[in-house]
């Protein structure tokens, strides 16, 4: 297969997901090399083989593979003679070793009628009871020589400990003995140059009988090997020394047996990595539920319910995310896919809108049909159908040559160009927007040709446009068939289904009447069409959801001009009421300030009969009582200052207006209004109380608030700014979202919300579709429409609440 096609196909991602599965290195090898075969017989071979590894992992879990490693360098090495092998890497060769007998314990459970194919593999498998048994004697899991590797070194260890025991008694007796207290350092037995000594003082150590070994860093501790202990330090060295070569003894030994099974071993390690690979592709078959397709070679493709397996496994990885990390754009599962071709025509037009699903059916039937020439299971239902071609040609996506300085027209001729040049009943031809990238009739009129000259060799084709004119083409050609993308009326969105024998359009004057288009423009365009039909509706579509973007971009800058209105009469309301009670506050000062003044005036009054008493002068007296006038005097003209200001109009308010009671927190009705420091009577529930223009606020929107009632206005005034002016009901589900949506609907509207969005996503469109028909009916909405572009597009809906 070309390598462009591959690429455009993806099928080395696909080869990436296979080599998720595989247990070992020697798995993982095999699917790097995997590539479509052109031979039915291999193929069907390999398909078989697929099939009964499946069955097999799905009756007894599979084969014990874990673990397994590629021991081919370790096997080179120990081809040389008188190498020897690391511990690690004899454990490497043990594990295969295992791993072919657990193989054949394994496949011996099994009815070997169930499982002849690869029963017949596993018989060729060699076992190595004999080497697997010296190699679990000698090594520990962890890499240890053990003591059962050989009598020799048993005995030696045994030597070993018991020198080591002798030596420490030795020295903990010196450690304890009294006369050597004040030359120890420290009451430890430690080593140096692997002979054990005690930590002497620098300054004792001529009063210590041994051998300095080494002393500290500082100098301060000199290491003292006792002479009491330096023959039996000498025996441990010696014996040290002979464990040491005891070791490589038994490591070479294991080493020679090693490569005396190296051929076997290499037959084993190309079997069990052909298991695991066969382990990989039942793992894959089962986690996309695959199935085993029917393989023909007279070009003949029969896909029943196919999905494509890439794009299934990026929604179920988005499923398993928290909800808030998806991406509200995609859809929540693969819409399968039934395709058929080959039979009674071999090329396929697709037409239709953008993003409806054209390009992914292309990539299906490429890959699906890799994937089968590959001895994979394919993502489709039971009885679907594949042809086995000698070559796959795809030109899909825009990819322009940077390099070669080609257009993505250039670039697409050009791979075109190359594809006819190979092109014959044995290929099979994948082409996305034929014809596209330069002037629509020239395009088209290539569009045919190319069409025509892959009639003509017979090739098998599927082919994607927007050209009206190869619908007409291919609606009169023999062996060719139209086909289109399903289209929803209902959500004017695309289904993804495919269905051949219907030709495709762009939608875009059914669009345009459905969405209120008048219908003199949608005849004035239909007398427009003719060859210049794809242009036009182009032109209409594109002109039409701009129009759309702008409306309800408009829509919500009036909203939110209109919030703000409402906000700044609320502030222009409280600034009053501010100043209001300031002023009250300040008239209240001077009357407090008068009255200081009168009881001032009784004090001077009752200080003055109290001096008369006494013989005081008229002339102090009359001092006395000309200091209080000037006092009044001023106080009087302030008080004349303060009232002549222009005074702070209270609030509007008429007998039947809705208002809130500041000190009691809760909203009335005005049921009278009179003259005095209390003017109005307001009704709050079963009571009436009198209050200052000061002590109230209109309730707002002013507009409606007569209609409402005083507990209606409680509720709202409560949910105000409590409310958010969105939802969001992704993740939900229908009936969730019904009764989540009904009740937001009343909290935003006895919070005075004008306008809300409530974000359901894209998806199928099964829970859009549910909340506009709640939204239809609603009695608290006015309208609604779906959001603009910048604020979720077809994810979202904007409602305008009713006032």
């Amino acid at each position: 297969m070309p390598s462009h096609t591959e690429k455009v196909l993806e099928y080395d991602k696909l080869k990436s997901l296979l080599k998720r599965h595989a247990h070992s290195q020697l798995g993982a090898s095999r699917v790097e090399k995997l590539r479509p075969s052109r031979q039915i017989d291999m193929i069907r071979h390999q398909q078989t083989l697929c099939s009964e590894s499946k069955a097999f992992y799905q009756t007894s879990n599979g084969f014990p593979l874990r673990g397994l490693k590629d021991i081919s360098p370790t096997l080179n090495k120990a081809s040389k003679p008188g190498a020897i092998l690391e511990p690690d890497e004899l454990l490497d060769v043990g594990r295969v070793t295992q791993a072919a007998q657990n193989v054949r314990r394994t496949i011996a459970k099994g009815n070997p009628k169930d499982f002849p194919n690869l029963c017949a593999i596993v018989d060729n498998l060699p076992t190595f009871p004999e080497l697997t048994e010296s190699i679990d004697r000698c090594i520990s899991p962890d890499g240890e020589i053990l003591d059962t590797a050989s009598p020799t070194l048993r005995s030696i260890r045994r030597k070993l400990a018991n020198t080591r025991t002798n030596i420490q008694s030795k020295l903990e007796a010196i450690l304890h003995t009294p006369n050597h207290q004040k030359s120890i350092q420290e009451q430890v037995i430690t080593s140096r140059n692997d002979r054990y000594v005690i930590p002497i003082k620098q300054d004792a150590r001529h009063n210590f009988p041994g051998v300095v070994q080494g002393q500290s860093s500082s100098g301060a501790t000199a290491f003292i090997e006792p002479f009491s202990v330096v023959e039996l330090n000498n025996d441990l060295h010696q014996l040290a020394e002979e464990e040491r070569q005891e070791i490589r003894r038994i490591l070479l030994a294991l080493s020679d047996l090693v490569r005396e099974h190296s051929t076997a071993l290499e037959t084993a390690l190309d079997i069990l990595g052909e298991l695991d690979f066969l382990g990989a592709k039942a793992r894959l078959s089962i986690e996309l539920n695959g199935i085993e397709p029917v393989l023909n070679t007279r070009g003949f493709v029969k896909l029943i319910t196919a999905r494509h397996p890439l794009l299934e496994m990026n929604l179920w990885q988005q499923a398993r995310q928290p909800k808030e990390m998806r991406d509200p754009s995609l859809p929540e599962c693969v819409v399968p896919t039934d395709v058929h071709l080959g039979d009674s025509f071999h090329t396929i037009v697709i037409t239709g809108p953008n993003t409806g699903g054209k390009t992914v059916v292309l990539k299906t039937v490429g890959l699906l049909t890799l994937m089968a020439q590959s001895g994979l299971h394919i993502p489709a239902k039971s009885g679907s159908e594949i042809a086995v071609f000698d070559q796959i040609c795809a030109d899909i996506g825009d990819e322009q040559s940077i390099e070669q300085n080609l257009s993505t027209f250039s670039s697409h001729i050009t791979k075109i160009i190359q594809i006819l040049k190979d092109a014959d009943e044995n290929t099979l031809v994948l082409l996305d927007e034929i014809g596209a990238g330069t002037d629509p009739t020239e395009g088209a009129a290539l569009g045919m040709a190319i069409l025509e000259s892959l009639s003509q060799r017979k090739a098998r084709a599927i082919v994607t446009t927007h050209y009206g004119a190869l619908k007409a083409y291919a609606h009169t050609q023999a062996g060719m068939e139209n086909a289109s993308m399903k289209f929803d009326w209902l959500t004017l969105r695309p289904t993804y289904r495919l269905l051949i024998g219907v030709p495709g359009s762009s939608n875009a004057l059914k669009i345009a009447q459905r969405l209120g288009m008048p219908d003199t423009i949608t005849d004035s365009a239909k007398a427009y069409m003719g060859n210049q039909m794809v242009a036009v509706e182009d032109l209409i579509v594109s002109m039409q959801q701009s129009q759309r973007n702008i409306e309800a971009e408009r829509e919500i800058v009036q909203e939110k001009i209109r919030a703000a209105e409402t906000a700044s009469r609320r502030h222009e309301e409280l600034i009053r009421q501010i100043e209001a009670e300031r002023e009250t506050l300040r008239q209240q000062a001077e009357q407090e300030a008068s009255g200081i003044l009168k009881n001032a005036r009784k004090l001077i009054e009752q200080t003055i009969a109290d001096v008369r008493r006494t013989n005081a002068s008229k002339e102090s007296v009359r001092s006395a009582f000309a200091h209080v006038d000037r006092a009044k005097k001023e106080l009087q003209s302030r008080q004349q200052k303060v009232s002549g200001r222009k005074s702070i109009a209270p609030p509007q308010v008429q007998v039947g207006d809705k208002v809130r009671v500041k000190s009691l927190n809760q909203f009335g009705e005005v049921v009278s209004i009179s003259s005095g420091k209390t003017p109005l009577t307001v009704k709050v529930g079963n009571m009436q109380t009198r209050v200052s223009y000061q002590e109230i606020e209109r309730a707002q929107p002013q507009d409606n608030q007569r209609k409402l009632t005083p507990s209606v206005l409680d509720v709202q005034y409560s949910k105000t700014g409590n409310v958010n002016t969105e939802l969001n009901l992704q993740g939900k589900t229908a009936q969730e979202a019904l009764e989540l949506t009904d009740k937001y609907l009343d909290d935003a509207f006895l919070a005075g919300l004008p306008t809300v969005r409530i974000i359901h996503g894209k998806g199928t469109g099964a829970l859009r579709t549910a909340v506009h028909d709640l939204l239809r009916d609603h009695p608290l909405v006015d309208n609604f429409q779906l959001a603009p572009l910048n604020e979720g597009g077809a994810g979202a809906t904007l409602v305008t609440l009713k006032a």
